[in-house]
């Protein structure tokens, strides 16, 4: 039985007591009681009518009031009650109506940001997916699905299984990077081009219930403007310390017409031997630049695995966490040594204690990985994105030509580098194909 059906039993009952206790009281006191009896139907009648109609009138407020309150719970907000028949409702009733038009409004300009939200997201050119906390996927935009889910929605599916079912370099190598879990830089070969891809991730709480939301960026045209405008600007560092060096290198020579002119041999040897040091100087410059602009093709060839662990070891001071490599590997010796020789350098120069610096190598299917973990600073987010261009350097002296330089020998291998920021310290990881 609902509320309002005992409201008004209850009222019913109410008026009947109230005009049987009218009744008996008129009867006890008049001195004419039979007239009194006469009536008495009448009166009983009247107040039942009475008890009737307000009783009504109270079960039409409460049903509106009820059918307002499930409205509520059900969070539909587009009725409104209707005017009220007890004075006593009125302003019950306008506050309902008046809260049922803010809701409204509420909800439309919910509904409008969400449309425009998701009209941002699903044109974003950054890959968004969301997962619950077991890992099925709920979301994954349309840059997600053009570019790791082979262009299908896939909701519901856990997602680590599913990309290994997706036949694409991209979607590989971003379920490896899903199994690490932490922010990385990284490179793939897609199309006979390298790609370059920011991925990062984030947890939080949606009614009570953990997402990650992941995202995965390509900054391959950021990189290309980034590199031009880096080129432009080491050509003006290059010119500025040419006509550095060359000023003084002309004015040394016109001295040394001038000594030769008066016969001081002896001052001219030492002038001739400024010029050599600035010649030299100059020229370990050029070549620091010119290594990078002029990377031969690797010539691959079996690796000497012993021999190629020994020379990394007589260079840099690291721990090597797995045995010395049994299986082929073609590569070219001098350029991969170059850029793990770098590696370590950077390793070191990181503030990480020499023993924090640790390298293992492992076959992985059909490629091997090396990887170099430090227990130095790390690097920023905004360090981590630029790290492999040429010539970005944070370091007041550095050349920004190493990292660029180590990703230049692994993509001319057909390979891929990629730099992971960890709790203590930086990873980094190449991942080459056993040609």
């Amino acid at each position: 039985m609902s509320f309002s059906t005992r409201l008004v039993l209850t009222t019913l009952l109410h008026g009947c007591l109230i005009g049987l206790g009218l009744l008996l009281g008129f009867v006890y006191y008049s001195e004419h009681p039979y007239w009194v009896m006469l009536a008495a139907p009448a009166l009983l009648l009247l107040v039942l009518w009475s008890a009737i109609r307000q009783a009504r009138a109270i079960s039409r407020d409460m049903r509106s009031l009820e059918v307002a309150l499930l409205n509520i719970r059900d969070a539909n907000f587009s009725v409104s009650m209707p005017p009220a028949e007890l004075p006593e409702m009125a302003g019950i009733v306008a506050s309902m109506n008046s809260s049922f038009g803010e809701l409204r409004e509420q909800r439309q300009s919910i509904y409008q940001r969400e449309l425009l939200l998701d009209t941002v997201i699903e044109a974003s050119p950054v890959a968004m997916l969301l997962c619950d906390g077991a890992g099925h996927l709920i979301f994954a935009n349309a840059s997600a699905r053009r570019l790791i889910l082979d262009g299908r929605k896939h909701n519901g599916a856990s997602l680590l299984p599913l990309l290994a079912t997706v036949d694409q370099p991209l979607a590989q190598t971003f379920r490896d990077i899903l199994q690490r879990g932490q922010e990385t830089f990284f490179s793939v070969r897609q199309g006979g081009d390298n790609h370059s891809y920011h991925y990062a991730n984030s947890h939080f709480s949606i009614d009570q219930r953990q997402h990650r939301l992941h995202l995965l960026k390509d900054v391959s045209r950021q990189i290309n403007r980034q590199e031009a405008d880096n080129w432009k600007k080491t050509i003006k560092i290059i010119s500025h310390e040419l006509n550095n060096s060359l000023a003084p290198i002309s004015s040394l020579a016109h001295s040394c017409q001038l000594l030769l002119a008066r016969k001081e041999y002896e001052r001219l040897s030492t002038v001739l031997g400024r010029i050599e040091t600035g010649v030299q100087s100059l020229h370990e410059f050029i070549q620091r630049y010119a290594s990078f602009a002029r990377l031969p093709l690797p010539q691959l060839e079996p690796l000497d695995w012993p021999s190629f662990m020994q020379q990394l070891h007589d260079h840099y001071k690291f721990e090597r966490l797995s045995p010395v490599p049994h299986w082929a590997l073609r590569a070219d010796a001098g350029q991969l040594q170059q850029a793990l020789l770098n590696l370590l350098k950077n390793a070191h120069e990181s503030g990480s204690p020499a023993t924090g610096i640790k390298l293992w190598v492992e076959k992985q299917g059909d490629c091997t990985r090396f990887t170099l973990s430090d227990q130095g600073k790390g690097m920023a987010p905004e360090v981590l994105e630029k790290a492999l261009l040429p010539f970005y350097s944070t370091k007041p002296l550095g050349s920004g030509i190493g990292l660029a330089l180590c990703r230049e020998i692994v993509e001319a291998h057909h390979g891929q580098i990629s730099l992971d920021n960890r709790e203590s310290g930086l990873t980094v990881s190449i991942l080459l194909p056993n040609l």
